[in-house]
């Protein structure tokens, strides 16, 4: 929820040692930093000029792909599945079927903003971010009692939306917090899936995965070992378009430092860039010069997925029809069976 921040964007390459001394070569030669940092070189326009020719080059290569999460909308999708979802599950119904879960989070994002304000949702998600994070009984209460005080006092549109969570809870409890792993409101496992999914469409050969260790994700590289374990049956999954083949086909994930790795700071680079060209559609201000070079360097053509809301509610619209919670239910079915066999 910081406003500095409002996008998360997961980068991956498949460059070579060789290729990326190329483009470092090319692009960032006399660069007098021990470490390239998109932060530093967008300070300045010469250092704008190199990142966009960079861009340019990047896009057409093949070699890069960006994943975008709308922070604030990622919250609610969140909020959505871990709490609407399973009460729903538990009724017999598949929120997943269709995308409708997605379908809910597009109308209530933007009609809670519409009935009420931008400040009605940030706040509420706010507070449902402090109580995943601190998972206390007081936290609990702040949430939860707001959305219920907040739904005893709105008009009736805004009512039909808060019941959904409000149900969620009233089936749940406060046993279903407990039960949430923790950082569970970390979408790198999501964005680190989806394109570990993309190169496996692309190569036969075993994806050797180097993520940044700064990355809270390696906190959770137990649970990644998992999800990109070769002993997970073989399925395909999804409908056309959006399908995931099981296994991922990933040998070794290695957590490294990204002062050693250079293609580690390219992907910066260009996490940096699609960031700051995603901005002009949450910001108000028109795009500067800058966001502009980025757009026509073909920033846009690197980005193969993203978490953001979009107006869409409808199946076919949503490219979700036919979609249901299997990849959910196959994806617990499996780490529970990894888990009981022996180490």
């Amino acid at each position: 929820m910081s406003a500095s921040q409002p996008i998360f964007v997961h980068v991956s390459t498949m460059l070579s040692d060789e290729e990326s001394m190329v483009l470092n070569n090319e692009y960032f030669k006399g660069v007098q930093a021990s470490e390239l940092k998109h932060k530093n070189l967008s300070k300045r326009p010469r250092g704008q000029d190199r990142l966009a020719r960079f861009i340019a080059d990047t896009k057409g290569n093949g070699k890069f792909t960006a994943w975008l999460c709308h922070k604030e909308f990622t919250l609610l999708t969140y909020l959505v599945d871990l709490w609407v979802e399973p009460a729903m599950r538990q009724d017999g119904i598949d929120l997943y079927r269709d995308g409708a879960n997605l379908g809910l989070c597009n109308m209530a994002y933007y009609c809670l903003r519409t009935f009420q304000s931008d400040h009605f949702l940030s706040g509420h998600l706010r507070r449902f971010q402090r109580m995943m994070i601190q998972r206390t009984q007081k936290s609990y209460r702040e949430f939860w009692g707001r959305v219920f005080q907040d739904y005893h006092r709105v008009d009736k549109r805004t009512k039909d939306i808060l019941v959904f969570f409000l149900g969620g809870e009233m089936k749940l409890g406060y046993e279903q917090l407990r039960k949430i792993p923790k950082r569970a409101l970390d979408p790198a496992l999501t964005t680190l899936f989806e394109t570990c999914s993309h190169w496996r469409k692309r190569t036969d050969e075993p994806l050797k995965v180097v993520h940044d260790k700064s990355s809270s994700l390696a906190k959770d590289k137990w649970l990644w070992d998992m999800i990109s374990s070769p002993a997970l049956e073989e399925r395909t999954i999804g409908v056309p378009g959006r399908q995931t083949t099981f296994p991922l086909n990933v040998i070794q994930t290695e957590f490294a430092d990204s002062r050693s790795h250079l293609q580690l700071q390219l992907c910066d680079l260009v996490a940096g860039a699609t960031a700051a060209w995603c901005r002009q559609f949450i910001d108000q201000s028109p795009p500067e010069d800058y966001v502009k070079r980025l757009g026509a360097a073909g920033t846009e053509e690197l980005i193969i997925g993203q978490i953001w809301p979009s107006p869409e509610v409808e199946p076919d619209e949503l490219g979700m029809k036919g979609w249901s919670g299997e990849l959910v239910n196959f994806m617990s079915d499996q780490l529970t069976k990894l888990a009981k066999k022996p180490r």
